[in-house]
C-alpha cells in the first residue's frame, strides 16, 4: 500500500551488513571460485568458531557474485539452508537481471518434484521486493517463456500487502510491463492490486478510499492521457467469461464506491460506455452491497448522457426490472432527460423522446409504464424548452388526469425558473401565451398562483409579478395579467406597502384601464387596517396620490 511497510511476520532476507563489491572481486577473494560446496561450507563454519562471523559473511558474498550461476545453483544443495538462501539472494539481488532470470528458472529445475521449492521462493520473493520496478519488468519476460508460474508468482509477491511496494512503485512496474510487452502481466498486476487496495486494505471504507485515489493519482501522473483503470474496466466488462466479468463487477463497483466524493472518471468512463446491463449491474452493486447512493447516481447520470436511442431504451427495461433499483425508475428517466447531449447543452429533441418511448413500448411487450412516465417526466422539465415543445409534450401524455397533473407541474416549474436571478420573462410570458391557446389554462393558472404566491423556499418578487403582468397584458392575455395581480395583491400578509408601489408605478404605466378597480378591490379590501395605511402613505410619499385616493374610496 501507499508507503506502508510489509505486514507484520512477512518473510523478508536481509542483508546484515554491506561490503565493498570492488574488494570482494579482487583476488583476496578468488580462492571462492576454486572450492567445491563441501569444502566451502567446511571453511565457513570454521570461519564461525573462530569469531570472524563478517568474513565468513563476506565470503558468502564474493562466492555469490564470482562462481557461475551454474554452480550456484549446483553447490546449493551442499550448504546449510540458511546459508543457500543467503547465497541465493545475493545473487539474485546484486547479479544482473537476466543472471537473477537464469538463477531462478535453472533453481526451478533443481526443485521441480520436490515437496517444496523454498529457494526458488526465496529467489523470487527477492527479486519482487527489492529490485526496481524496471528490473522486476525485465525478469519476468525472460521467465515467462520457459516458466510463466515465476512469472505469475513475482507479478503476485510484487502486488502483495506484504511486499512493502508503493502504489507508485505497481504503477511504475504497470508501465515497465508493458513495455517489455508482457500485457498479460501487467493486467493480472493491476488486477491483484486493486483488489489487495479494494478487498484486503487495512482500515475503514475511508482509509480504502485515500488508497485508491492515491493508486489513481500515480496512474494519472505517469500517464495522464493513458487512461489505465478505465481501459482495464472496459477490458474486463468485455471479457468472455461471464464470471470474470460478475467478478470484475463487483471489483469495480467497490473501487467506484470507495473513491469519495467529487469527480469520478472511472465512474464517468464506464457510465459513457459500458452495456446497459453492466451498468444496472454495478449500479445494483453499489445500492445494495456497498451502500453508495451517491455514487449509483453518478454512474447513473453519466450513462444517462448516452445517444444510442435503442440502447437508452434497454437500460430503461432493465433498470426498471432490477428489484433494487424499480425505485429509481423516475430519477433514471429524469437524467436522460435532462443531461445535455450537446454542445449547445440542448435537452433532447422531442423526435429523439417519441423514438425512445417507441423503443420502449418495444422493450416492455406492450407494457406502457416506463414510456407513460417517460412522456410525464419530459413534459414537465421546462428549461431549454419552448412554449411550443411545452405543449406539444403535454399533448403527448395519453391519460386525462395525468395531463392535468403534468400541466400543474409545467406551470410551477416556469414559474420558478423565471423568479431565477436571470429568469427569462420574455420566454416565460412566450410559454403561457402559446400553453393559453393550446388550451392548457392549468399549466398557465398554476405558474401565476406559483408566482403571485410562491411556495415557502421562494421569496415573492413584486416587480417581477408586475412587469411579468404588463408582458401578459401586451400580448393579448388582459385576463390573465388580471389574475396575477389580484392573487399577489390579495395576500396582505405577503404584500409589503413598497410593492404595492412597485405594481401601481408599472399598471399605471400599461395604463391598465381595470386599474382603480383592481386596487380597490384587492389593498383596498384588506383587513389589516395599519398595514393598508402604511400602503396609502407609501404611495402618497412617493406622488401617487390617485392610486392612494382610489384606496380610500373603497373604504367608504
Amino acid at each position: 500500500m501507499s508507503g506502508r511497510d510489509g505486514a507484520p511476520g512477512a518473510r523478508r532476507t536481509h542483508l546484515l551488513f554491506q561490503p565493498d563489491v570492488a574488494k570482494l572481486l579482487t583476488e583476496d577473494y578468488a580462492w571462492v571460485t576454486q572450492v567445491d560446496g563441501p569444502q566451502f561450507a567446511r571453511i565457513l563454519d570454521q570461519m564461525r568458531s573462530t569469531r570472524s562471523e563478517a568474513m565468513a559473511m563476506r565470503a558468502l558474498h564474493a562466492f555469490a557474485l564470482r562462481r557461475s550461476v551454474d554452480d550456484l545453483v549446483d553447490l546449493s544443495d551442499g550448504f546449510d539452508a540458511r546459508d543457500a538462501v543467503m547465497i541465493m539472494a545475493t545473487a539474485a539481488l546484486a547479479r544482473p537481471v537476466s543472471e537473477a532470470a537464469e538463477l531462478a528458472m535453472l533453481q526451478q529445475v533443481r526443485e521441480t518434484g520436490r515437496r517444496s521449492a523454498p529457494i526458488t521462493a526465496s529467489l523470487v520473493h527477492d527479486v519482487a521486493c527489492q529490485r526496481t520496478a524496471f528490473d522486476v519488468a525485465v525478469f519476468v519476460r525472460v521467465v515467462y517463456e520457459q516458466y510463466p508460474e515465476i512469472a505469475e508468482r513475482t507479478v503476485a509477491v510484487f502486488a502483495g500487502p506484504g511486499s512493502g511496494r508503493t502504489n507508485l512503485d505497481k504503477v511504475l512496474l504497470h508501465t515497465a510491463l508493458l513495455d517489455e510487452k508482457c500485457p498479460l502481466q501487467a493486467d493480472r498486476l493491476l488486477e491483484l492490486t486493486l483488489h489487495a487496495v479494494a478487498t484486503d486494505g487495512p482500515g475503514g471504507p475511508e482509509e480504502q478510499g485515500e488508497e485508491i485515489a492515491d493508486l489513481a493519482g500515480a496512474f494519472l501522473h505517469l500517464s495522464p492521457h493513458g487512461q489505465i483503470l478505465e481501459t482495464w474496466a472496459q477490458a474486463q466488462l468485455s471479457a468472455p467469461d461471464a464470471r470474470q466479468v460478475d467478478h470484475a463487477r463487483q471489483l469495480i463497483a467497490r473501487l467506484i464506491a470507495r473513491r469519495g466524493s467529487g469527480h469520478d472518471a472511472l465512474a464517468a468512463h464506464i457510465g459513457r460506455t459500458a452495456q446497459p446491463r453492466d451498468v444496472v449491474k454495478l449500479c445494483a452493486l453499489l445500492t445494495r452491497e456497498e451502500n453508495s447512493p451517491a455514487k449509483c447516481a453518478l454512474l447513473r447520470h453519466h450513462a444517462a448522457g448516452h445517444t444510442d436511442v435503442q440502447g437508452l431504451a434497454k437500460l430503461i427495461s432493465l433498470w426498471h426490472r432490477d428489484p433494487v433499483l424499480t425505485t429509481t425508475t423516475r430519477d433514471l428517466l429524469t437524467d436522460i432527460v435532462t443531461v445535455p447531449v450537446g454542445v449547445d447543452g440542448a435537452p433532447r429533441s422531442l423526435d429523439v423522446l417519441a423514438q425512445l418511448c417507441d423503443w420502449l413500448n418495444e422493450e416492455e411487450s406492450g407494457d406502457d409504464t416506463c414510456a407513460a412516465l417517460l412522456c410525464h417526466i419530459a413534459a414537465v422539465q421546462v428549461r431549454g424548452r419552448s412554449g411550443s415543445e411545452l405543449a406539444e409534450l403535454l399533448n403527448r401524455i395519453k391519460r386525462v388526469r395525468e395531463r392535468a397533473r403534468a400541466a400543474h407541474e409545467v406551470g410551477r416549474q416556469l414559474a420558478v425558473t423565471v423568479m431565477e436571478p436571470l429568469g427569462d420573462q420574455q420566454w416565460f410570458v412566450d410559454c403561457l401565451r402559446v400553453l393559453h391557446q393550446s388550451r392548457h389554462g392549468e399549466a398557465v393558472g398554476a405558474a401565476c398562483r406559483e408566482l403571485s404566491d410562491p411556495s415557502p423556499e421562494l421569496t415573492a418578487d413584486a416587480v417581477l409579478v408586475a412587469d411579468v403582468a404588463a408582458q401578459l397584458h401586451m400580448v393579448g392575455l388582459e385576463k390573465v395579467a388580471w389574475t396575477l395581480l389580484e392573487r399577489f395583491l390579495e395576500n396582505e400578509q405577503l404584500v409589503q406597502p413598497t410593492d404595492v408601489l412597485a405594481v401601481a408605478d408599472r399598471i399605471l404605466a400599461i395604463p391598465l384601464p381595470e386599474a382603480e378597480l383592481l386596487l380597490r378591490a384587492t389593498v383596498g379590501r384588506w383587513s389589516d387596517v395599519l398595514h393598508r395605511d402604511e400602503a396609502i402613505d407609501a404611495l402618497r410619499s412617493a406622488g401617487r396620490r390617485e392610486a392612494a385616493d382610489w384606496i380610500v374610496r373603497s373604504l367608504r
